[in-house]
């Protein structure tokens, strides 16, 4: 084996081996990027699960919390139209238990049938205060059925409620309503200390188990995740790799065929036939070579290099051929490129961005009409702003439905007009790459028969 052969087969394998390592550590961030993405997700349904669970019921037990404190109300305002609760009569434990409430008229028991969920026991363990308010001013206070709370910060909690309006509610731990007779308004406040501290605590537990529960699928969701995520990472994997080498393998025989058809208009000169081949030839190389640039994208490794730029110089230059272009296609080319625009970027990318676009409105723009270049600055304030660079055209007809799939990879709106003007459906998804690449954006609207795609950087 000679010198040169060897340095060539052994300049492949150092290139393979590179390119190799390059596409495990590709794979390996896209399978961070996934993991993480499919953990954000799912815990994300799991938090709103869980919240929507955990306020469901303690709503449901607040809810029935309150309503049982009114029920309690109720009966004390019952009690206060005609029903004694200092006098509430037993029996006699050697009595039959129905006979004895019968026979001595225990109105407990009668009474809790009309009031949902007070027994007979209720009278004795309800605690409960009233102030009545006449003209503004206390002037009956009942603390008798209370320890807690002595006369005067009833009357103070009263008189506070009262000039506010309020009429029923908690003032802290006591659930309260009003009845009025003329010019008397009677507050009645019942003790919900029991009730709200087993709230609070349940409240307090259900948080708390639904954290631990959080955490424990957080567990699992992360083990697993590798599991879940590795067939796709593999087909993606896969599927870049076939972009990539078949684009390498279709570029050695374009270049013998280019090459033959050269050899072939030495000997028997041009024709429509060899002219035809070069344009195909030259359609298939521009189509690798992009295929490859969106692969090499996905996979991070583009190469860019940013600079400080001269965004108007660079957008100048990248247009200026498209003039006889748009002339020989039947359009005219019109620019307005604001001077004195930079940006951050890659100027070799910039200029393919603008060569993409006016290739494209070139190709679809409606015959005779004018193809618009604009380029500005768009201020976002406190020095920051954005380069706005858009192409905008007349067409025959809009696209239907979202105009946004016109970025999509080989999508075409018409096939039969695409397949004439040797469109292939790449060059706009190569647009989007660039300008998302420079932390910008590109989109597309349209209005009656014009289109408008705008990058910004």
């Amino acid at each position: 084996m000679s010198a040169s052969a060897w340095w060539k087969r052994t300049t492949e394998r150092f290139h393979a081996a590179s390119s190799g390592t390059g596409r495990a550590n590709s794979a390996d961030a896209l399978g961070r990027r996934l993991r993480r993405k499919f953990i954000l997700v799912a815990m994300g349904a799991v938090t709103v699960v869980l919240t929507l669970i955990i306020a469901g019921i303690n709503v449901v037990n607040y809810s029935h919390v309150c309503k049982m404190a009114d029920a309690r109300l109720d009966y004390i305002l019952a009690g206060k139209d005609g029903i004694d609760w200092e006098d509430e009569p037993k029996t006699d434990p050697g009595q039959d238990a129905v006979a004895g409430k019968v026979a001595t008229g225990n109105r407990a028991a009668v009474r809790a049938g009309h009031f949902e969920g007070m027994t007979a026991e209720s009278p004795f363990d309800t605690r409960y205060f009233t102030v009545s308010i006449a003209g503004g001013r206390v002037t009956d206070v009942n603390t008798a059925r209370i320890a807690a709370v002595g006369t005067k910060r009833a009357a103070r909690i009263a008189a506070g409620l009262y000039s506010k309006g309020w009429t029923s509610g908690f003032s802290g731990n006591y659930r309260y309503t009003v009845t009025v007779q003329g010019d008397e308004t009677t507050y009645v406040f019942v003790d919900c200390s029991r009730e709200l501290a087993s709230f609070h605590s349940f409240l307090s537990a259900s948080v708390a188990i639904s954290c631990i529960g959080w955490l424990a699928v957080l567990a699992i969701v992360a083990g697993a995740s590798g599991a879940v995520i590795r067939p796709m990472v593999e087909s993606y994997s896969k599927q870049k790799r076939f972009i990539t080498d078949a684009s390498h393998e279709i570029k050695t025989p374009l270049a013998v065929i280019d090459a033959a058809n050269e050899v072939q208009e030495i000997e028997s000169g041009e024709s429509e036939w060899t002219q035809s081949i070069h344009e195909q030839v030259a359609r298939l190389t521009a189509l690798t070579e992009r295929l490859v640039f969106l692969a090499r994208m996905d996979e991070g490794s583009a190469g860019f290099t940013m600079t400080s730029i001269d965004l108007s110089e660079a957008v100048d230059k990248a247009a200026a051929p498209f003039e006889s272009v748009a002339v020989s296609r039947g359009k005219r080319l019109s620019t307005s490129i604001a001077s004195g625009v930079r940006a951050h970027a890659d100027a070799a990318a910039v200029a393919q961005v603008v060569e993409l676009l006016l290739d494209n409105a070139t190709r679809y723009a409606s015959e005779g009409s004018v193809i618009e270049l604009s380029l500005r600055a768009v201020s976002r304030g406190q020095g920051k702003g954005v380069a706005e660079l858009a192409v905008s055209n007349a067409v025959d007809e809009l696209p239907e439905g979202d105009l946004d799939r016109l970025f999509d990879r080989f999508y075409r709106a018409d096939v039969s007009r695409s397949s004439k003007t040797g469109g292939s459906g790449v060059g706009l998804s190569v647009v989007r790459a660039i300008a998302e690449a420079h932390g910008g954006s590109a989109s597309v609207c349209g209005h009656g028969n014009q289109i408008t795609f705008t990058v910004r950087l």
